[in-house]
């Protein structure tokens, strides 16, 4: 029995041999542990820190960046609306102008079917007028041509009538020995010269009471007449000179110059009756001046 209790405490102490150096070992262990947990702890708290500042910042951030998009986005909402006023405003103007617009159209429009409308009216008077016309204008026509028919045979028998005049028509010297132009011895056949045109026909009529008397660019006085002879005698008054024709007989070309011609003006007397002669006088168509004359 000693020895089980002598064995109990040698048991005690090689127990306890063992179990102290793991205790140390462990409350080493513990205390490397407890200084690991706190440099890892601090280095924790120091990320952390790093972290939180970080985190600081970057909220700082986002909150600037925030509230600079609040700005934008509120100028963005005024831009929008303003925008959106001036587009109704605009719209508004544009359909007023719009409005006008096509109440003038409408106006322009109407004025010119109205327009049309009396051009057309007016374009039915004028083609009822033309068509009036042209009846008045052909039956004219038709007149006309009927009076040209009967003028054509007028003048083809003047043409027959007037080649019968040139056949009794003579040419003969005259009282100064110059060979005259065609005599007339009567009013057909002085229209004949006339309408021949070589030559200016005047004719007159002068009786012996009217003393001087104006025949074209000359005068004539009648001095004496015998209507039995078929006899006369006048003076002839030209470029301030008196000549006188001294028993000249009828259808006589009785000739004398003057200052403006080169051909010799030719008096004609076709009857003559007591104190009055009646005839016609010829002067040339080409006259010169005075001073060619002289």
């Amino acid at each position: 029995m000693n020895e089980q209790q002598n064995f109990q405490p040698a048991v005690i102490e090689v127990k306890r041999s063992y179990w102290l150096p793991l205790l140390g070992a462990g409350v080493l262990a513990a205390g490397m542990f407890t200084v690991y947990e706190g440099s890892q702890t601090s280095e924790l708290r120091q990320q952390v820190a790093a972290y939180k500042h970080e985190n600081d910042a970057i909220r700082g951030k986002l909150m600037a960046n925030d509230s600079q998009l609040q700005s934008t986005l509120a100028e963005l909402r005024d831009e929008v609306a303003n925008t959106k006023q001036e587009a109704a405003t605009s719209v508004g103007r544009a359909k007023t102008e719009a409005s006008r617009h096509a109440d003038i159209l409408v106006k322009r429009v109407e004025k010119a079917q109205q327009l049309q409308a009396q051009q057309a009216q007016m374009l039915g008077e004028q083609i009822g007028q033309v068509k009036e016309s042209t009846t008045q204008a052909q039956a004219r026509i038709d007149g006309i041509s009927n009076e040209v028919g009967s003028v054509k045979d007028e003048v083809a028998s003047t043409k027959t009538g007037l080649a019968d005049t040139n056949g009794d028509l003579q040419r003969v010297r005259g009282d100064m020995g110059v060979m005259s132009g065609l005599v007339a011895t009567n009013s057909k056949e002085i229209q004949y010269l006339r309408e021949l045109g070589d030559r200016n026909i005047y004719e007159f009529t002068v009786t012996k009471s009217q003393g001087l008397q104006k025949v074209g660019n000359i005068q004539l006085q009648l001095r004496k007449s015998d209507a039995k002879r078929n006899r006369y005698t006048v003076d002839v008054l030209a470029d301030d000179k008196h000549v006188e024709k001294k028993d000249k007989g009828a259808n006589e070309p009785v000739q004398f110059y003057t200052s403006s011609a080169r051909q010799p003006y030719e008096l004609v007397v076709n009857e003559v009756s007591k104190d009055k002669i009646k005839g016609y006088l010829a002067t040339p168509k080409v006259t010169i001046s005075r001073a060619s004359a002289q």
